[in-house]
């Protein structure tokens, strides 16, 4: 009788994790250039075979931990908005998972990395635009665009309306955590969210 596998994920792709992780962690820390792969598959806990079998250059790491990140912000801002509840609450939730993100330790150690890296490799830093802030901007733009439709808002512009309720989530803490050493309080943050949310439908509920 053949014993049943373990379930869980397969090896590959916990191996595939370690090298992102290991990866996000070292890069931020020291920059793209100042790893060597050696480096990263003994951070990884993994031979230099193995980082070059899944990666083919340290960018390409670079580029699938940007894409992970982003499918996670991704399908938070899906489930948030795909909830029962109104308008307010609706963004709400959106701008609560939000917030919860960009809090996370992993988060702000790719914005460090990318800050580094954007001149070097501007690619890296505007793909992670496009697919991230860039495309949840499309998404709340979409949502607002679809209340004006049905007549619950007055907007000149979804997709400017969509960016000014970002700022009015991220506000001053955007500046903030170029500067600090101190991460985000989410709490602070998220009360920011349903000061936000509830500003923006005054301005231009109809």
């Amino acid at each position: 009788m053949i014993a049943a596998k373990a379930l869980g994920r397969p090896k590959d792709m916990e191996k595939r994790c370690a090298i992102l992780d290991a990866g996000l962690k070292l890069f931020a820390e020291r920059g793209m250039d100042g790893v060597p792969m050696e480096a990263l598959a003994a951070a990884a806990g993994v031979s230099k075979v193995t980082v070059y079998a899944n990666f083919k250059d340290k960018n390409a790491i670079m580029l699938a931990v940007v894409d992970r990140e982003t499918a996670r912000l991704d399908s938070l801002a899906a489930e948030a908005m795909q909830t029962e509840g109104d308008l307010a609450e609706k963004l709400t939730r959106v701008g609560m998972a939000l917030v919860d993100l960009i809090s996370e330790p992993s988060r702000q150690a790719i914005e460090r990395c990318l800050s580094m890296e954007k001149a070097r490799h501007p690619e890296l830093a505007q793909r992670f635009f496009d697919a991230g802030p860039g495309h949840l901007r499309d998404i709340l733009g979409n949502l607002l665009a679809e209340a004006c439709h049905c007549g619950a808002m007055d907007l000149r512009c979804s997709r400017t309306a969509a960016e000014d309720l970002l700022g009015l989530w991220l506000g001053f803490s955007a500046i903030e955590r170029r500067y600090s050493t101190v991460p985000p309080d989410p709490a602070v943050l998220r009360e920011r969210v349903t000061r936000g949310v509830a500003f923006f439908i005054r301005a231009h509920a109809n």
